[in-house]
């Protein structure tokens, strides 16, 4: 078995979605450690971390093969900058000592493969080179200029023709000395030119480098852009003219090589690390200020010289699976024999307790049927969680006595007072609740619907007064909490950022939501879910997929963690009654997308592949709609893409539709297409709408959608681009024995994921706590 394992103090990292969704992902202190297993440390010199972090008194007890990835010895090659401090020493070399008793050393390049032989004394056959890779969002543009107008968009101040360093402030990166070297080029060079910066500097260190600037005569062509994202990044490195790094340490060089991925010429120090990713005509001596200018100045200005740097930059970039490969042959060559030991709880069950048999609760006096209520929102009120909820209420009422009742926001009162359930489900205000239990008696148990918006934060208020079973939508809750924040601040004292340091505590920036909110990107970044607390709260906390149980886990408190449970998401919250075969809808054809469009389901990409697939098969009549609610800004980003692409009259948004327009489209879709850019846990009610109406439909497979049969839906990866994505819609557009056959596949997969199935494993559940 191979696990990949996390430090429970520490932030999940981003990007672990396919190891959430293999089920691969433990903390150090709950897995066993058998006698002869390979213990990876992928970074041993983390002073900021506890030894018993790194390797749990369970690891150093157990016989197990050390190796250690070694990213560089730079504080012990220049201790006169790094370790002046004794007691920083101390710690610092303490560490060494792990990495020396390592029974291999995984080195990130060749230079610091050197150094562990020639610093620490290692045996040369017990040290490997497997050098890193950029990420693949590096990699050269479809069009240079396209790249710099999304790097202008996004980058105040940034002009056309700028040279691009990115690093640090450590004053191993000599920053100060490419500013020294910028000021000696020659005028011609100074007035095109802008040098641009792009790494976060504290106040008073930019405030320093922007004089520094003046002082030599460029400072109006001098731009410090602060911290970016990896998507300004990857632009900023497709659109400059040319990467410099003039850096004097470097275990690997990871800057350059992700320059060179984007296909920009790139000139860099000849020292330590680097000299491996350039050819020697592309190095300088960095502690020269002058010998820097010349090879700045050569490289923007001799064209053959820049022609050899653009060629080299051509060349295929290092890949992951290079590093993987690498790091497994070094798993290979360890010797049989297990270290002894450095230093038996087993990795636990990932979806929490087994379900006991079936039961029958005390319900009302003199009455032997169960008594629940479901705090949730119900239509009138949008979203798909009250339809969902409404078609469960509907299953629920034939198992036992159930009442709704209804949450949402202050300015949905009018529908909340509107609110429909099922013939003989009563509906009252979620605020009633105690209330009623006191006039009424008490609930076998309160299930509550929890999602990731602002129609659920009755029931995170509620929760924490009177636990129940949570039935969770979504695992990322952090808009749940952006908006309990003022809607019933009791759920979150303090406010939101105060909520989010409490539960995180040092684990994030201490100014991380600070706003009263984060996005997306800064929360994958961070890990935070802030599901923690509500998983706390909670009897039971029911994730809809196995994936989004594994992520529940490991954001939960260590004690809290068998509380979690999977009830697989149920499918065809809006039905189609008998739904024309996939292979046999007429008209023109018609590629769909359901649901609300944003940014996230990459409505423009769809716009792009719909257009190349209607060219490749002759379908000048195709038609493509996004059928539901869009913001202006969403549904103005498809149609000015379908604009430039000359089918603008073939694309349309509906907007908010009805439930029979809405099944309309459902029963005349040739193809769904439901594209998703990242996952937070949830389970998509739109694909179910599509999969249960037999709906030919092409998915993002990653989170719970990675659970999808093949024969049920197509599945891409989620860095699809528009021509692979184009391509399955010609396959499906062209082939109706294919569409026909998808479309029963998808039934029978949705059949086998019922609301009924789903309410009698919900009351199992509740009916084992009574």
């Amino acid at each position: 078995m191979q696990w990949y394992l996390l430090n429970p103090d520490l932030a999940l990292p981003a990007g672990m979605e396919p190891l959430v969704a293999a089920g691969k992902l433990r903390f150090v202190d709950e897995v066993a450690y058998p006698d002869g297993a390979v213990l990876h440390l992928a970074s041993a010199i983390e002073l900021s971390i506890p030894l018993h972090r790194l390797v749990p008194p369970p690891a150093r007890r157990a016989r197990l093969r050390l190796v250690v990835t070694l990213f560089d010895l730079i504080p012990e090659a220049m201790p006169e900058q790094y370790l002046q401090d004794p007691g920083l020493r101390r710690r610092y070399r303490a560490r060494l000592e792990l990495v020396r008793q390592a029974e291999h050393v995984v080195a990130i390049s060749r230079h610091s493969a050197g150094e562990a032989v020639r610093l620490l004394g290692l045996d040369p056959h017990r040290v490997s080179a497997v050098e890193l890779a950029p990420a693949p969002a590096f990699r050269p543009p479809g069009s240079r200029d396209a790249a710099l107008e999304v790097a202008r968009g996004q980058v105040r101040g940034l002009e056309r023709d700028y040279v691009l360093y990115t690093g640090g402030s450590d004053p191993r990166k000599n920053v100060e000395g490419l500013l020294e070297a910028w000021g000696r080029l020659p005028a011609p060079l100074l007035a095109r030119w802008q040098l641009v910066l792009a790494c976060h500097l504290p106040p008073l260190r930019r405030h320093h480098l922007e004089v520094m600037a003046d002082q030599r005569g460029f400072g109006p062509r001098f731009l410090v852009t602060g911290w970016v994202s990896e998507d300004t990044l990857v632009a900023l490195n497709q659109g400059a003219g040319l990467f410099v790094f003039p850096s004097l340490a470097e275990g690997y060089g990871l800057p350059v090589a992700e320059a060179l991925a984007c296909g920009t010429p790139a000139i860099g120090s000849n020292r330590t690390a680097v000299p491996e990713l350039l050819p020697p005509e592309a190095l300088f001596d960095a502690t020269d200020p002058t010998a820097t200018a010349a090879a700045i100045t050569r490289a923007l200005t001799d064209d053959g010289h820049r022609r050899r740097l653009l060629e080299h930059a051509a060349r295929p970039p290092r890949t992951w699976a290079e590093v993987a490969a690498g790091t497994l042959a070094v798993y290979d060559g360890v010797g049989a024999e297990p270290h002894p030991p450095l230093a038996s709880a087993g990795p636990g069950a990932p979806a929490g307790a087994a379900r006991r048999g079936r039961g029958a609760g005390p319900g009302r006096p003199g009455s032997d049927r169960l008594r629940l209520a479901l705090a949730t929102p119900l239509p009138p009120q949008g979203g798909g969680v009250a339809d969902y909820s409404t078609r469960l209420l509907e299953e629920l009422r034939e198992l036992c006595e159930v009442d709704a009742l209804v949450d949402g926001p202050p300015h949905e009162r009018p529908a909340m007072e509107r609110a429909r359930a099922p013939e003989g489900v009563a509906v009252h205000r979620l605020a009633s609740l105690e209330r009623l239990e006191a006039l009424g008696g008490p609930y076998d148990s309160v299930v509550y619907s929890i999602g990731n918006s602002e129609f659920h934060t009755g029931a995170l208020a509620m929760l924490a007064r009177r636990p129940g079973v949570v039935l969770a939508h979504d695992v990322r809750l952090t808009n749940l909490y952006r908006f309990a924040a003022w809607q019933h601040p009791e759920a979150a004292p303090g406010g939101f950022h105060a909520t989010l340091q409490r539960m995180y505590g040092g684990r994030v920036p201490p100014e991380l939501g600070g706003p009263g909110w984060i996005d997306n990107q800064e929360a994958e970044r961070w890990g935070v879910l802030m599901a923690r607390d509500v998983i706390g709260h909670s009897h039971r906390f029911l994730a809809t997929s196995t994936f989004a149980a594994e992520l529940a886990r490991l954001d939960a408190r260590a004690g809290d963690r068998d509380r979690i449970e999977v009830l697989p998401f149920s499918m065809g919250a809006v039905p189609v009654a008998d739904p024309t075969p996939a292979g046999r809808r007429t008209g023109p054809p018609l590629v769909a997308s359901f649901g609300m469009v944003n940014a996230l389901k990459r409505g423009p990409l769809l716009v792009e592949a719909f257009a190349l697939a209607a060219d490749a098969v002759g379908a000048g009549d195709a038609q493509l709609v996004f059928a539901g609610p869009a913001s202006p800004a969403d549904a103005g980003a498809v149609h000015e893409r379908a604009r430039q692409l000359g089918v603008a009259g073939r694309v349309q948004v509906t907007g908010e539709l009805d439930e029979d327009d809405y099944r309309d489209w459902l029963d005349r879709a040739w193809v769904a297409v439901q594209l998703r850019a990242v996952t937070n846990g949830e389970s998509s009610g739109a694909i179910g709408d599509c999969l249960t109406a037999g709906v030919p439909t092409v998915i993002t497979a990653i989170g719970p959608n990675r659970a999808v049969p093949g024969t049920a839906a197509v599945g891409l990866p989620a860095g699809a681009g528009a021509a692979e994505l184009a391509d399955v819609l010609v396959g499906l557009l062209s082939d109706p024995a294919r569409r026909d056959s998808l479309g029963r596949g998808a039934r029978e997969h949705a059949a086998a994921h019922s609301f009924a199935r789903a309410a009698e494993a919900l009351y199992e559940v509740v009916s084992s706590l009574v």
